[in-house]
C-alpha cells in the first residue's frame, strides 16, 4: 500500500479495470519524487490482478532527438499483428519497428498505422490492454504524435493508456486535452506516517525537520534519512540537510547549467538567510547585482513574490543544493564575505565567523556563546544548541571547551530532546577534567532526574556544585538560573520533605525578584498552599505577558507556573504555539500535559486523551521517564472517572513502578490519586479516604506539597462519607484557613462545597454559595460532583424536587463525560429521589456526539466537522467512533439511518 494515495490508487483502479468515463488516456503529472513512478506500479499490480496485459515503456532522455524510439518499445509485443494490416500501414510500421528497410513515415501515416496496429492485436489477444509510459517529458516527438493520433481514435475500445510525466514539462500529451491526474505531494499525516513506518527510530525533532524541507516529497522523504549519518539520538539537524546523490540529480540538476555568477549568488543568499530583498538591500557589498538572479528565475529555480518582497525557492531543498553543489573553500569564501557584509550585526557577524573558521579561536567562540544565548532567548531552540556545539569545537581551551560542550548537553534535553546525545557530550566535557564545574553537575543531574529519576544523586551534585561556585565567568549566572531550575523540580518530583531544606536555601540566594519564573515556580507552583497568595500579583502578569512570548521554555515554566492555580486556560495560544513550532520538543511536552491540565478541569476530555498520547509517546520516542508520570496521571484521571478499571490499574502500577524503587513520592501520590477518584466515583469512601490521605494528611496542608490542592473536595467527601466527620471538618476548615478561596474560582467553589458536606447543617446555604461562584460552568467536573452532593443532600432533608432539579443536572453534565461510574451513582440517587430513569442511560448520544453524527451523516469529513464545531481531527474521529458503538453501527453510511431511529423513539 501507498501511504496517503488511497483516493489514486481508487481512481486508477476504476480507470485500468473499466474505464473511466469512457476516457482510454489517462496522465498523471507531478514534481519529480512525488511518486508517479510508483503509481504506474500499483496500477500495472491492480491491472494484472483482473486480467488486463499490459505493456510498458520508459522514454529516456538521451533518446528524445531519434525517431519512434519509444513507439518502437512500446509496441513490440504487437508486432506478431503487423501482417493483418493493410498496405501503406504494414510497411509503415515494419519501418518503424526495425524490421524492414525504407524511408521513416510521417507522423500522419505513423499515427494510422499505430491505430491500425492496436485495433488487430487487441483482438488477438483477446482481453483489455493497457499501455504504460513513464517520463513523458523525454518521449521523442514522432513517438508522441503517432500514439496521440491513435489514442483520439481509440476511446470506446479495450485500450488505455497510463503516462506520467513531470509537471509543467510542456509535453504533447498533456497538452493535447487528456485527462490529468495531478499528484500532489504527501500531507503531514501521510509523511509522519510513511517516515515512521520507514524509519521508526528517527527522533521526534529529525522528522520534524524532514517533513518541513520535504514538502511532502516521498522520494525526499524516503532519501534524506540516509543523508542524515544517523545515530542513536542524533545530532542536531544543521541549517541545511544534506542530499543523497539521487536528490542531488533531482533538485541539483537545474543548478549546474547556471552561470557561475548566478550560482555564487545563490550561495550567498542562502548561506546569509537573506531571500527577502529587503535584507538583501542591508548587505549591499555582498549581494550586489540582482540582475544575477535572473537566469535562475528563468529557469525556474526561483521567482521574487512581490507581495512578501521575498525571493522563494521552488522547493526547500533547492536551497540545500545549492550548497550541496558548491565546495567547502567556496563556502567558506562565502561566509568570510558575509561576516564583513554583517560588520553592524554582531550576532550575524559571529555566526559566520564560525562557520568560516578552520582553526579554535577564543574570540569567535565566545561571540558565538553568546548567539546561542541570544538565539535561546529568542525560542530558536535547534539553532540554539547547535552553535553551542559548534562554540565547543572552536574553544582552545579545555576548561572552557568543557564548559561549552556540557552547556550543549543541557539544552539539547533541555530542549531539542536528544537526551541520547547528552551523554556523548557528557563524556566529552568531563574527559578533559573539568568534571566538577557548574555546567557539568547541571547536564548531569537533569538527564539523572528526567530519565533516571536518580533524584538523590541529582541534588547531591547540583548542591555541591552551586556551593563551589566562586563567581568566575564559568560560573555565570544563566547557568545558575538554569541549575536552581533543575534543582526546584527535583524537590518537586521527589516530593520528600527532608530534601526541601537544602533545596529552599539553594533558592533562597537567588529569589529577589517575585516576578521572574523562578520565583513564580518556587512559589505558585513548589508551594501552592503557603506562597501561592503572594506570587498571584506577579503570576497574573507574566501569564498576561505570554501574548507576544517567543522562548519555549518561559512560556512552559510560566505557564507551569499557574498550573495548581487554576490559570492554564488563559495561556493556551501560546502553549500551542510551542507545540506548532516543533523545535523545542522536549518543551513542547510539558505544553502538551498542560493543556490536558486544563482540558481535566474544563471537561474537554477527549482533547486530553489525544495531547497525552502524544505526550506519553514523545516520553517514551526521547526516554522522559518521569515527565511521563503528569501525562500518566491526567489519562488515568479520566480512566477513572469514566469507569475504564483496568485502565486506571494500568497506568497506577507504570506510577508506582518508578516511585518505589526511586522513592519520588510525587507519582506516588499521582497513582494514589487517581486510584481516589475512582473509588469515589464507585461510592468506596473508605479506600478513597486510604488514598487520600497518602497524599496529604486531614485538616493540614503540608508545605511543598501542592498536589493536595486537587484532592480538597476528595479528602472531605472520602471523610465524611466513611465516619470520620471530624476529619472531614477539619480538613474543609483548613482548606479555608489556607486561603485556597482566594487563589481561584474553582478553588472557591470546591473549597466552600468541602464546608458544605463537612457542616450539613448549613449545606444547603454553602452549596449554592459554591454553585454561585463566578465562572463555575467552566469547570464541568467538579461543578458535575458539586451538584450530585446538593442534590444527595436535599433529597436527605426531603426536599426531593429540588434534589431531582440537582441531581438531573449532574446526570446530563456526566453523561456529556461519558463518566460512567458517576451516571450510575447520581441515578441511584435520582431513584431514590422518585425519579423515573431512562433505559438509555449513558448509552444515550451526548449533545456534542450528536452534532458531530448529525455533519457526519450530511457528509462533511472529519476535518470539516472539526472546523465548525472547533474541535482537532482526531477528537471529531473519537466522538464518532463512541457514537458508531452507541447506534450500532460500522459505517458512516448507516448514519442518518440510525438518527432518524434514535429521533423517532
Amino acid at each position: 500500500m501507498l501511504v496517503g494515495r488511497g483516493v489514486e490508487i481508487e481512481l486508477l483502479t476504476a480507470f485500468v479495470t473499466n474505464g473511466s468515463d469512457g476516457v482510454n488516456v489517462l496522465v498523471l503529472t507531478g514534481e519529480p519524487g512525488v511518486g508517479k513512478t510508483a503509481l504506474l506500479n500499483a496500477a500495472v499490480e491492480v491491472a494484472s490482478w483482473h486480467g488486463v496485459r499490459v505493456v510498458r515503456a520508459e522514454a529516456l532522455e538521451y533518446e528524445a532527438e531519434l525517431h519512434y524510439v519509444a513507439l518502437n518499445q512500446l509496441l513490440q509485443p504487437a508486432i506478431e499483428s503487423i501482417d493483418s494490416l493493410e498496405e501503406p500501414h504494414r510497411s509503415a510500421m515494419r519501418v518503424v519497428m526495425g524490421s524492414a528497410a525504407g524511408t521513416l513515415p510521417s507522423q500522419l501515416v505513423a499515427g494510422a498505422a499505430t491505430l491500425a496496429l492496436l485495433r488487430a492485436w487487441v483482438r488477438t489477444v483477446g482481453a483489455p490492454v493497457l499501455l504504460v509510459v513513464d517520463d513523458v517529458q523525454w518521449l521523442d516527438l514522432s513517438s508522441s504524435m503517432a500514439l496521440i493520433y491513435a489514442l483520439r481514435r481509440l476511446t470506446g475500445t479495450d485500450i488505455r493508456l497510463l503516462a506520467a510525466v513531470r509537471a509543467d514539462a510542456g509535453d504533447a500529451f498533456t497538452r493535447s486535452g487528456f485527462r490529468i491526474l495531478e499528484v500532489a505531494p504527501l500531507d503531514d499525516h501521510s509523511a509522519e506516517e510513511l517516515l515512521r513506518s520507514a524509519f521508526p527510530a528517527l527522533p521526534t525533532p529529525v522528522r520534524g525537520r524532514l517533513r518541513t524541507d520535504a514538502r511532502g516529497n516521498p522520494l525526499a522523504l524516503l532519501e534524506l534519512p540516509a543523508a542524515l549519518e544517523m545515530r542513536s539520538g542524533s545530532v542536531p539537524v544543521g541549517e541545511l540537510l544534506p542530499l543523497t546523490r539521487r536528490l542531488q540529480q533531482m533538485f541539483a540538476g537545474r543548478l549546474e547549467h547556471l552561470p557561475d555568477r548566478t550560482r555564487q549568488q545563490l550561495l550567498l543568499i542562502v548561506l546569509a538567510g537573506t531571500e527577502d530583498r529587503r535584507t538583501q538591500g542591508q548587505v549591499p557589498a555582498a549581494l550586489q547585482g540582482h540582475s544575477d538572479l535572473e537566469p535562475a528565475e528563468r529557469a525556474g529555480i526561483v521567482h521574487f513574490d512581490p507581495r512578501t518582497s521575498r525571493l522563494e525557492f521552488r522547493h526547500p531543498l533547492l536551497r540545500s543544493a545549492v550548497v550541496e553543489l558548491s565546495t567547502s573553500e567556496e563556502r567558506r569564501t562565502a561566509h568570510r564575505i558575509l561576516a564583513d557584509a554583517f560588520a553592524g550585526s554582531p550576532q550575524r557577524r559571529a555566526w559566520h565567523l564560525g562557520q568560516a573558521a578552520t582553526e579554535q579561536d577564543e574570540d569567535v567562540a565566545a561571540s558565538l556563546e553568546a548567539v546561542s544565548r541570544h538565539m535561546l532567548r529568542a525560542g530558536d531552540s535547534v539553532r540554539a544548541t547547535a552553535t553551542m556545539v559548534r562554540a565547543a569545537e572552536l574553544s582552545p581551551d579545555e576548561s572552557d571547551r568543557a564548559r561549552r560542550t556540557a552547556r550543549a548537553a543541557y539544552l539539547g534535553s533541555l530542549l531539542t530532546g536528544e537526551v541520547a546525545d547528552t551523554g556523548r557530550l557528557l563524556r566529552a566535557a568531563t574527559g578533559s577534567g573539568s568534571g566538577r564545574s557548574l555546567e557539568v553537575a547541571l547536564a548531569a543531574s537533569f538527564q539523572l532526574l528526567h530519565t533516571e529519576g536518580d533524584v538523590a544523586t541529582a541534588s547531591r551534585l547540583l548542591l555541591a556544585a552551586l556551593r563551589n561556585t566562586d563567581g568566575s565567568h564559568h560560573d555565570d549566572s544563566d547557568t545558575v538560573v538554569e541549575a536552581l531550575h533543575t534543582l526546584l523540580y527535583i524537590g518537586f518530583y521527589s516530593g520528600r520533605q527532608e530534601l526541601w531544606p537544602d533545596i529552599q536555601a539553594a533558592l533562597d540566594t537567588a529569589l529577589r525578584d517575585p516576578s521572574d519564573t523562578l520565583s513564580l515556580l518556587s512559589g505558585a507552583f513548589a508551594d501552592t498552599v503557603h506562597a501561592g497568595a503572594k506570587a498571584l500579583p506577579y503570576l497574573d502578569a507574566a501569564l498576561d505577558d505570554l501574548r507576544f512570548a517567543s522562548d519555549p521554555v518561559r512560556i512552559v515554566r510560566t505557564a507551569t507556573a499557574g498550573a495548581y492555580l487554576d490559570r492554564i486556560g488563559g495561556v493556551r495560544e501560546p502553549l500551542q504555539r510551542v507545540i506548532d513550532d516543533g523545535g523545542a520538543v522536549a518543551r513542547s511536552i510539558d505544553a502538551l500535559f498542560l493543556l490536558g491540565n486544563d482540558d481535566l478541569f474544563s471537561g474537554d476530555w477527549d482533547h486530553l486523551i489525544d495531547v497525552t498520547t502524544e505526550g506519553l509517546r514523545l516520553c517514551a520516542e526521547l526516554g522522559y521517564s518521569v515527565t511521563a508520570g503528569a501525562g500518566r496521571l491526567l489519562r488515568g484521571l479520566v480512566a477513572a472517572a469514566r469507569g475504564e478499571d483496568e485502565l486506571v490499574e494500568q497506568l497506577s502500577e507504570q506510577l508506582l513502578m518508578w516511585a518505589a524503587p526511586r522513592n519520588l513520592v510525587t507519582l506516588a501520590h499521582y497513582a494514589s490519586h487517581i486510584r481516589c477518584v475512582r473509588a469515589v466515583g464507585n461510592s468506596d469512601f473508605a479506600d478513597a479516604y486510604r488514598h487520600a490521605v497518602a497524599i496529604n494528611p486531614p485538616g493540614v496542608f503540608l508545605p511543598h506539597n501542592p498536589h493536595a490542592v486537587w484532592l480538597v473536595l476528595e479528602l472531605t467527601e472520602a471523610a465524611a462519607r466513611s465516619g470520620r466527620v471530624l476529619d472531614a471538618q477539619a480538613h474543609a476548615r483548613a482548606a479555608k484557613a489556607a486561603g485556597l478561596e482566594e487563589l481561584s474560582p474553582r478553588l472557591a467553589m470546591v473549597t466552600t462545597a468541602a464546608l458544605a458536606l463537612a457542616h450539613p447543617e448549613d449545606g444547603a446555604a454553602l452549596f449554592e454559595q459554591a454553585l454561585a461562584v463566578p465562572g463555575a460552568q467552566r469547570w464541568v467536573f467538579d461543578r458535575a460532583r458539586i451538584e450530585l452532593l446538593y442534590g444527595e443532600h436535599l433529597r436527605r432533608v426531603r426536599a426531593t424536587t429540588a434534589a431531582r432539579l440537582h441531581l438531573s443536572t449532574a446526570a446530563t453534565i456526566f453523561t456529556e463525560l461519558r463518566a460512567t461510574p458517576w451516571i450510575r451513582r447520581t441515578q441511584a440517587e435520582l431513584r431514590a429521589a422518585g425519579e423515573t430513569v431512562s433505559s438509555e442511560g449513558s448509552d444515550a448520544l451526548t449533545a456534542r456526539e450528536r452534532s458531530v453524527a448529525e455533519l457526519a451523516a450530511a457528509g462533511m469529513t472529519n476535518k470539516q466537522i472539526g472546523e465548525q464545531l472547533f474541535l482537532s481531527a482526531r477528537t471529531v474521529s473519537t466522538h464518532l467512533h463512541h457514537v458508531f458503538h452507541k447506534l450500532g453501527i460500522t459505517r458512516r453510511g448507516a448514519l442518518r439511518d440510525a438518527l432518524d431511529r434514535t429521533a423517532a423513539r
